[in-house]
């Protein structure tokens, strides 16, 4: 996810400078030049094809608040995007299918652990350094958020999740209309609305087939071409749920990587830019929102305050597998993830407190990788 973005913005007419930051110097500074080049071979000449991008390298870890007070205060940074987790999302997918078997349907949220603890550290690292300007954080932002805002560290915003079903809406909503009679419908030409959580992800792009209605996490979604309100007409419900693969792995972030460079310009511009995004300063789930001048805040949502929109969020957790979280931040799983889990893994977590994120995510991840192990699932591929 991080080279992904990082390979974006590097080709982009940027006008600032990119600092990359990884543990891994070795590899980390190799992504950098990777960038660079990558970016110089796209770039058509003139005096800024002639240059090379300023993307620069920096050895950070992220738990360490002397070393990210060090790096903040050299590079002075006007906006800070966090992407790192302790395992990518989407290695259980390597497993064999009957090793996959028990995490099916029980929800992202099972990986949880894996996911916190390194966002929490960051924050509390930015927050020891004093720096003060947006962060934008990847992980699971939609609970993430949420637990962090509990402690008083949110990131001003997440990226992907809801903005990554969007582009789909538009899409299949001008097909539609051009296919009824607007010929002239394009998918900018079509205003999407939509509050969704991460769990409604998997509906909207990865089954073979249309979810049952109770298998669909409760949404709100508008549709208007030219200002009239083309919802029915269009019938997006079924255009949300209508299965439209698209490849998994390590590919899927080439589509959160559009979506979060979409989110870092808009947010450093000077004005306000309408699009989606989940977890707004903390809040579960995802939203249209107007980000620019440094701010991320919800939009106007169109027949829904902003009120029911987080309560239908926040009823959303249960099909990522989550009870509930706790005012302290504690998430509380429900009872399928457990069971899962402690068959599968060994992994009993019925409650994960934020202060207990770093040793708990340490066991999943040692207890995953054993797993894989005895099935033999080569997870290499996940080290990218």
């Amino acid at each position: 996810m991080g080279r992904a973005v990082l390979e974006r913005l590097a080709a982009e007419p940027w006008p600032g400078r990119i600092v990359a930051c990884r543990r891994d110097a070795e590899r980390g500074a190799a992504a950098c030049r990777l960038a660079r080049v990558a970016a110089l071979a796209s770039r058509a000449g003139g005096s800024a094809g002639g240059s090379p991008p300023p993307v620069a390298f920096e050895s950070l870890d992220v738990t360490d608040p002397e070393r990210m007070a060090n790096v903040v205060g050299r590079t002075r940074p006007d906006l800070v995007l966090l992407t790192m987790s302790l395992q990518t999302w989407w290695l259980p997918a390597l497993l064999p299918e009957e090793a996959a078997a028990p995490f099916r349907g029980i929800g992202f949220g099972a990986w949880l652990p894996l996911h916190l603890p390194l966002v929490l550290a960051a924050m509390r690292s930015l927050a020891a350094a004093g720096y003060e300007g947006p962060v934008l954080s990847a992980p699971f932002p939609d609970v993430t958020g949420p637990v962090l805002r509990r402690l008083g560290l949110a990131p001003t915003c997440g990226v992907g999740n809801v903005a990554e079903m969007v582009p789909k809406l538009r899409a299949l909503a001008a097909e539609r209309l051009a296919g009824a009679g607007d010929p002239s419908a394009t998918p900018a030409d079509v205003e999407v609305t939509l509050v969704a959580h991460h769990a409604l992800l998997s509906a909207a792009y990865r089954p073979p087939q249309v979810p049952a209605p109770d298998q669909v996490p409760p949404h709100h979604l508008r549709i208007r071409r030219g200002g009239r309100d083309v919802t029915e007409a269009v019938g997006a419900e079924e255009l949300l749920l209508r299965p439209w693969p698209l490849p998994g792995g390590a590919a899927w972030a080439a589509l959160t990587a559009a979506c979060t460079v979409r989110l870092i310009r808009a947010v450093l511009a000077a004005g306000e830019t309408r699009l989606h995004a989940p977890s707004p300063g903390g809040l579960p789930g995802g939203y249209p929102v107007l980000a620019g001048g440094g701010m991320v805040r919800p939009a106007p949502i169109e027949g829904l305050d902003l009120e029911e929109a987080v309560r239908l969020n926040e009823r959303s957790h249960a099909f990522d597998g989550i009870e509930r979280i706790e005012p302290d931040g504690t998430v509380v799983f429900d009872e399928r993830v457990r069971a899962a889990m402690i068959g599968a893994l060994g992994f009993d977590c019925p409650r994960l407190a934020p202060d207990e994120a770093a040793a708990r995510g340490a066991e999943l991840r040692e207890r995953f990788a054993a797993y894989a192990a005895r099935h033999g699932a080569d997870l290499s591929a996940g080290r990218i």
